[in-house]
């Protein structure tokens, strides 16, 4: 079966991981014996290729490929993969065969990456909520203190300054690409692969003109495979390349072009390049479509590669250990000679013998944002456990599918990873999963919400309480028909679905959204109204107020609209929709001045979420004001 014909039969069924997984399950994730007769690599132990400090004074870029699963790139043993960009680095490197990420969110994946921490360590833990704390040290910190120059292109609003991933950068840039448009509370927003590239090699030339250029640290980070897949190279290609392949191929051509400029503005000999990926991609694997939900290996295996021609004359890899992206600052660390001035969950693979028994913790906290228990993780080079309400144990070398649960079947050795795991959490008392970065409720705002009816702001669930995602991955599954429901305009089928949903779904904002998205298509305002309250007197977050209020503006309740946006103004003050709201409302008022402060404070704090049509509002605000008159 093709990449293609496995993705179609998933879009138009969330039964249809069926079929693929049981044809796919013995050759898809085949990645822990890597080696086959055309690899051209040769087994290493890095140590004896490479010593602390033989990278001193060498240029650092990091290139990081969001959503790529390993089994889709050409050096990972992809034979129809379109990568020969990101395949030429192994001609000169090093490729880690059993790499993990810690966690399977882009935030939390990358603040591993950035800090040397897991993430109950670095207190980063997922999506949108969280913040890294300054008193924690990054790697471009580390360098910058060394003397050297810092740049970093990043390509979603995931990973925008204000979640703490700029500290340490020189220039940490994020713009939203407007040709592709997102809701304004969205988390998806996203700048295309090309676009990121020019700007790279924009800050590379002008670097590269300094008298007394400085080694430097450039992080080039493409969000392109996230879905949704709308790759340019779609229309264009011959190949008949699935919409996730297509991504990939596009992130490489553009790749292409950072190489090319890093040769051109830099010596390639004294340059440093590793790839890696924050984490992969369900495709179906385990009924998950996309990734989060799980710690799978589907989503889980990371890429990773380091690239020199003086580093790593000959192509080879790392074949005999489990290796956690949490290893890259260490690792990048030891080779260029900085001293991490903190203590790291990870360890530099320089100088560290293979450990049969080393485990990498993994998590994803994802699964409370639908009502369903969060898990966590030790993965081995041979093995996983995964405590969940359901626990899970597998056998990776004899299970690389992970489809046979070794749980509480006496499976000898790999039951100890249950101990360990316990043991470990530990370390972070009570399991943390509130995000540091929540905004703390004044005596005002908690009498607010509760004279509206609310609670406290937030959810009071007992995590130990909350459902195995196990159970409720066919529901998650079920909205993709929802959304296709809404696309043909099938708006009573797609609320009927929605609102199924709703009762059971806890925190989860989806269902209660696509129902208000399908009252709000068939103009019952005062309908949509009532599923957005109803959600918000549970759980009243400044995303869900926000669509309350545009909600009561479409039902003319004005008074309303506004004491709704006060209080999700005062839960995130840096949430650019809400003022761009109130601008709407004063709109609708005749407030036309008040209309245009409201407008351009939108776009003051929040520009990289706002759509055009912001712009647009103020145009027309200042046009409405010139004239005097309603």
């Amino acid at each position: 079966m093709t990449d293609e014909s496995t993705h179609q039969n998933q879009k138009r069924s969330p039964w249809g991981w069926i079929i693929p997984v049981l044809i796919m399950a013995a050759g898809v994730l085949l990645w822990a014996t890597r080696s086959n007769s055309n690899d051209p690599t040769k087994p290493v132990v890095l140590a004896d290729v490479v010593e602390p400090g033989d990278a001193k004074g060498f240029n650092v870029v990091l290139v990081t490929l969001d959503t790529t699963r390993p089994d889709h790139l050409g050096f990972y043993g992809r034979e129809n993969a379109h990568t020969p960009n990101l395949d030429s680095l192994l001609e000169h490197g090093v490729r880690f065969d059993d790499a993990v990420t810690s966690a399977s969110t882009t935030l939390a994946s990358h603040t591993t990456m950035m800090t040397g921490l897991y993430p109950p360590t670095s207190g980063v833990r997922d999506n949108g909520i969280y913040k890294l704390a300054e008193d924690h040290v990054t790697l471009a910190e580390m360098l910058k203190a060394e003397g050297y120059a810092t740049g970093a292109f990043v390509s979603s609003f995931v990973l925008d300054p204000r979640f703490g991933l700029d500290q340490g950068f020189d220039t940490y840039e994020f713009k939203t690409d407007r040709r592709i448009q997102r809701g304004p509370a969205s988390l998806e927003h996203e700048r295309r692969a090309n676009d990121v590239t020019a700007s790279a090699v924009d800050w590379l030339r002008s670097h590269s003109k300094k008298s007394d250029a400085s080694p430097y640290f450039l992080w080039v980070h493409y969000f392109d495979p996230h879905a949704p897949y709308d790759s340019p190279l779609r229309s264009t290609s011959k190949n008949k390349l699935s919409p996730y392949a297509a991504e990939i191929a596009f992130v490489d051509r553009e790749f292409g072009r950072l190489l090319k400029a890093i040769d051109k503005h830099g010596r390639r000999e004294k340059t440093l390049i590793v790839v890696i990926s924050d984490h992969g991609e369900g495709l179906g694997d385990h009924e998950e479509e996309q990734h989060g939900i799980f710690i799978y290996d589907s989503t889980v295996h990371s890429a990773f590669v380091l690239s020199n021609p003086t580093l790593f004359p000959t192509p080879s890899r790392v074949d005999d250990r489990v290796v956690g992206t949490v290893d890259f600052l260490p690792t990048v660390c030891d080779l260029v000679g900085v001293k991490p001035p903190v203590e790291l969950d990870g360890v530099s693979q320089v100088t560290t013998a293979a450990n049969a028994d080393r485990a990498i913790y993994v998590e994803t906290l994802y699964p409370l944002n639908l009502g369903c228990s969060p898990l966590h993780g030790l993965r081995t080079h041979g093995a996983k456990f995964i405590l969940a309400p359901r626990p899970e144990l597998y056998d990776l070398k004899r299970d690389p599918g992970e489809l046979n649960n070794l749980f509480g079947s006496g499976a000898g050795p790999l039951a100890t990873l249950q101990g360990r795991l316990t043991d470990m959490l530990k370390r972070w008392p009570d399991d943390q999963v509130a995000p540091a970065s929540s905004t703390p409720l004044s005596a005002e705002d908690r009498r607010r919400l509760t004279a509206l009816g609310y609670l406290s702001g937030s959810s009071t669930t007992d995590v130990d309480s909350l459902p195995d995602p196990k159970d409720r991955i066919a529901e998650v599954n079920a909205m993709g028909e929802v959304v296709r429901l809404l696309t043909e305009e099938r708006f009573e089928d797609a609320l009927s679905l929605a609102k199924e949903m709703i009762d059971g779904a806890g925190d989860w904002t989806t269902p209660t959204l696509m129902a208000a998205e399908a009252l709000m298509r068939m103009d019952r305002q005062s309908e949509r109204v009532d599923v957005l309250e109803t959600y918000c007197k549970r759980n009243p977050t400044p995303e869900m107020l926000y669509y309350l209020a545009h909600a009561l503006l479409a039902a003319h309740r004005y008074d309303d609209c506004a004491e709704r946006l006060d209080l999700a103004e005062r839960l995130d003050p840096g949430f650019g929709a809400i003022p761009a709201l109130r601008g709407d409302l004063l709109m609708a008022q005749y407030k036309y001045d008040e209309a245009i402060a409201e407008y351009e404070k939108a776009i003051r704090i929040d520009p990289d979420r706002l759509p055009e049509t912001v712009m647009d509002s103020l145009q027309q605000a200042r046009k409405l004001s010139s004239r005097g008159t309603p």
